[in-house]
């Protein structure tokens, strides 16, 4: 009996501690995030694109020159399965239309959507949002996380992809 019993204590689940790590698929939302904090006005941003729904953005570090981050605008959502179907056809779309941007403004013959749900997946800012990474030829090398753009690099490369921004 005592086997049994000690096997019946193993299979329970464990309670979640107000100690253990958010892991990002759960929890509450951080509303002092960077992307709340922006969609704030609290933070600055170099803005691509913005309408109702959305915001286009220059990450601090750009993997690539003229990668974006699509953001929903709502806050609240986590990750991606915080989004609503609406939210993120919104997304797609913005998306969709980096990736036009990138092609006229940069020349870009490849993009890379990349987004990443909970910390075992990569995802570091818990506000759900999308990369858009150009690629201009084969090179696949990235740049690395810690080499930041400035301010002025980030308005002008955000210049240059407004100005090739699709209308429809």
């Amino acid at each position: 009996m005592k086997g049994a019993a000690a096997l019946l204590l193993v299979a329970l689940p464990l309670p979640v501690t107000a100690q253990e790590p958010a892991r990002g698929l759960t929890g509450a939302y951080d509303p002092k995030n960077p992307f709340a904090r922006i969609l704030r006005s609290e933070a600055p941003a170099s803005k691509v694109y913005e309408d109702k729904h959305v915001l286009v953005l220059m990450p601090l570090t750009m993997a690539k020159p003229g990668h974006v981050l699509v953001i929903p605008k709502r806050l609240g959502a986590r990750n991606l399965l915080d989004l609503t179907p609406a939210e993120l056809t919104a997304c797609m779309v913005a998306a969709q239309k980096a990736g036009r941007a990138q092609m006229v403004a940069l020349g870009a013959t490849g993009f890379q959507i990349r987004q990443n749900n909970g910390s075992d997946a990569g995802q570091e800012v818990f506000h759900p949002h999308f990369h858009v990474v150009p690629f201009v030829g084969p090179d696949k090398a990235l740049r690395p996380d810690k080499d930041r753009n400035t301010r002025d690099e980030l308005d002008a490369m955000a210049a240059r992809l407004r100005a090739a921004w699709p209308k429809e």
